[in-house]
């Protein structure tokens, strides 16, 4: 009975305040009413024309920045990686301008893209047989490289197979366990190779792409193996640097290598990141990454989260 009597009474007080507002807005506080809500929407299209106006003078600015940056590429990375010798991984669904960009960004620095590796979509084992053969190849691949025996928890036990095949400290010609490991790996339609005559790098810039597919946690799983290379590349040589296309709002139904990579604090303190490899700034960012990775030092740069800054140390000329 109290219920019912409280929702009498609350019922009761609604519709006693609309009649009060009712005769209110319709009396004496009318005019006064309307006057307000027009101004109000006067100011509000006001509002909305000021924010037009400010938005498209700042996309003019940042397209004329973002064509001075490509007109300027070549003069600003011109010498910084000479004698530099650099392996190129393509991870997959990279965007071919990306790489392409990449490529042409690296080649006016100076450096010399020594090899060009696509990583296959079968890299990251989607069942357990599927797993249990990359793990026996990587456990024959490992031995001939000399390498130690991959520890229980390693999931990604062939990424250090690839890395050491394809970069070194010091450059060093690759020998025959080196060719025989990649050609091990193309074999398994793991990887592609587009070189000739396969030639070891003293460092990698590794260019991935949003991780896509319907489940949320094998999108985040494929992106954290694909970082794991790229930080095994980086520790192979003399540095690496991970890039990818982000953006300041990320994007939907996809996972991050980068971000998957930044989220770590061992692979964040030893691998460098960009994230905005569409843009001229990131692809020159990706060469003052890579001469601040030669020099010992490491950054995540771009306009996502997880920035150390914008765009790395300027090199001295």
């Amino acid at each position: 009975m109290i219920d019912f009597r409280y929702h009498l009474v609350s019922i009761v007080s609604v519709f006693m305040a609309l009649a009060v507002g009712i005769v209110l807005g319709a009396g004496p506080l009318q005019g006064q009413i309307g006057d307000t809500l027009t101004q109000e929407v006067t100011q509000l299209r006001e509002d909305r024309a000021a924010l037009r106006t400010e938005l498209e003078t700042a996309r003019k600015a940042g397209e004329t920045r973002d064509e001075f940056t490509e007109a300027a590429r070549a003069r600003l990375v011109g010498g910084t990686l000479n004698n530099t010798r650099v392996a190129l991984i393509v991870l997959p669904e990279a965007d071919a301008d990306d790489v392409n960009a990449v490529s042409d960004t690296l080649a006016a620095s100076g450096a010399s893209v020594v090899s060009r590796t696509t990583v296959e979509d079968a890299w990251v084992p989607q069942d357990a047989e599927a797993t249990k053969e990359l793990a026996q190849l990587a456990t024959d691949q490992r031995r001939a490289l000399g390498l130690p025996a991959a520890a229980e928890s390693d999931t990604s036990p062939l990424d250090d197979v690839l890395a050491t095949s394809l970069v070194a400290p010091d450059a060093a010609a690759a020998n025959d366990a080196n060719k025989a490991a990649i050609d091990a790996l193309a074999s398994a339609k793991l990887i592609d190779v587009d070189s000739a005559d396969l030639v070891r790098a003293s460092t990698a810039v590794v260019v991935a792409a949003p991780v896509k597919g319907d489940v949320a946690a094998d999108r985040d799983r494929e992106a954290t193996r694909l970082a794991s290379l790229a930080a095994a590349l980086d520790r192979a040589g003399q540095g690496a640097v991970l890039t990818e296309d982000i953006g300041v709002s990320g994007f939907a139904g996809g996972a991050s290598v980068v971000r998957a990579a930044r989220s770590d604090a061992t692979t964040a303190g030893a691998l460098s990141t960009v994230d905005d490899i569409s843009l001229s700034l990131g692809q020159v960012s990706v060469v003052y990454a890579l001469v601040q990775q030669l020099s010992g030092g490491v950054g995540q740069y771009g306009l996502g989260d997880g920035v150390s800054a914008g765009y790395p140390p300027i090199p001295a000329p």
